[in-house]
């Protein structure tokens, strides 16, 4: 072998080496993850709120900055499951008029899918409701497809849901619980055509 051949099969070998050394550091060195840390934290974010959201919710607070009157009463209940949501709302309120005070009912029913977004927000597109707060105050249809988005924050039991106007709906997670012993009473009456008397008998 010449030198001008040992130069070559030195190089080759060399060349070979190297190549098995950096595949040999690539295997062992861990792969960094895709993403900036603060997408990282979305992502964990929303996980998380995924897997809690799940059940069901009663509203117990509601807050509106451009609303005055302190005599508002808001009920309302959701049910998050399967990337549905069923949201339930209803404010009892009141506007002054020349006759004086009117009272009225605002309803909003609706079936939702849901998705938390990059930014751990609740995104909404409905499927199906009907409200009533509109300029004649009829019942009117949602169309299929509205699309609507909330800032979510799940503080234990509590989930708020905060419009991008300062409206915040407030709720408090709830458990299945037995099923009213009332209900039960006025089912057997029903069926063994026993007259119904308009008597409370709790929920």
């Amino acid at each position: 072998m010449n030198a001008t051949q040992l130069v070559l099969w030195t190089g080759l070998l060399t060349t070979i080496l190297g190549a098995a050394s950096l595949t040999q550091e690539t295997k062992e060195k861990p792969k960094k993850k895709s993403g900036s840390a603060i997408s990282r934290f979305y992502d964990g974010q929303s996980e998380e709120l995924r897997q809690t959201v799940e059940g069901a919710w009663t509203l117990f607070d509601y807050t509106d900055p451009s609303d005055l009157a302190l005599d508002d009463v808001a009920s309302g209940f959701a049910t998050f499951h399967d990337g549905f949501l069923t949201l339930v709302l209803s404010l009892e309120t009141a506007e002054s008029t020349l006759l004086g005070p009117r009272e009225f009912l605002i309803v909003d029913t609706a079936l939702y899918r849901y998705r938390f977004d990059e930014r751990a927000n609740l995104q909404l597109a409905s499927v199906m409701g009907y409200t009533n707060e509109t300029e004649d105050g009829k019942m009117s249809r949602y169309p299929v497809g509205r699309a609507i988005e909330y800032i979510a924050r799940i503080d234990g039991e509590t989930l708020e849901l905060r419009e991008p106007d300062g409206v915040v709906f407030s709720f408090r997670k709830i458990t299945a619980g037995e099923f009213p012993e009332g209900a039960i009473r006025k089912l057997d009456r029903s069926r063994s055509g026993t007259e119904q008397w308009p008597v409370d008998e709790g929920r």
